[in-house]
Formats: structure tokens, C-alpha cells, sequence
């Protein structure tokens, strides 16, 4: 087997996974942005998780908005791994490097959202 064919193979093994993290965090966009609310009469589908108090008990609203603030975080996560990842494969890691730092943006978000849901259950 020839050296070319080893890294060729690898490059489109490097892609797919590539398209397969980028499916997955647009089905999680999907998800968030095309799932009913909670409650509707809010607006924006993570402002029921940050209305709710310490004092509701199993607000659910707030854990579906908490979740859907997760989910989107992830999906953000993912999506940001596909860029840095191809930016990478084409050999600009001087622009690569900044999209994986952007990744701080979306742990802070699953960090958040993670909070959320524990307020809105307990």
C-alpha cells in the first residue's frame, strides 16, 4: 500500500467524520429551533429557564427550555469542531486554532444550561 493511499484514506475518513458532526449539529438545531416551546407566551425558547426561581419545584417549562439550551450548545460545540477540523485538514491552522478556541462559547453555554436545569428541578 502506497503512503498517498494511506493519508488519502485517512483525509476522507477525517471528512466523513467531519460531515457526520455536522449532521448531527444541525439535527440538534433542528431540534431546538423547530420544537414547541413550553410556554409559548415567553418568546425566546431559553427565557422560561432563566425566569424560573429556586422556590418552583419541577418547573417544566424551565427543564424543557434548560434542555433545549443544552441541546444547543452541543450542537454549537459540534459545529464549531466540524469548521476547526477542516480548517485544519486544509492545512490553515493559523485560522483553525482561533475557531477552536471558540469552543469556550459553547461549554460556557452547557455550563449554564446545566444550571438551569438543576434550579428548574429542584
Amino acid at each position: 500500500m502506497k503512503p498517498t493511499s494511506v493519508c488519502m484514506s485517512r483525509q476522507q475518513q477525517t471528512l466523513r467524520q467531519i460531515g457526520f458532526l455536522t449532521l448531527v449539529g444541525i439535527g440538534l438545531f433542528g431540534i431546538v429551533f423547530l420544537a414547541p416551546d413550553a410556554d409559548p407566551r415567553q418568546g425566546a425558547f431559553f427565557q422560561a429557564a432563566l425566569q424560573t426561581t429556586w422556590h418552583d419545584l419541577l418547573d417544566f417549562p424551565a427543564v424543557w427550555s434548560s434542555i433545549k439550551i443544552i441541546l444547543f450548545s452541543i450542537g454549537l460545540f459540534l459545529m464549531i469542531e466540524s469548521v476547526g477540523t477542516m480548517l485544519a485538514v486544509l492545512r490553515l491552522k493559523s485560522i483553525a486554532l482561533p475557531v477552536f478556541f471558540l469552543q469556550i462559547v459553547p461549554c460556557l453555554g452547557l455550563l449554564c444550561g446545566a444550571f438551569y436545569l438543576v434550579k428548574s428541578l429542584l
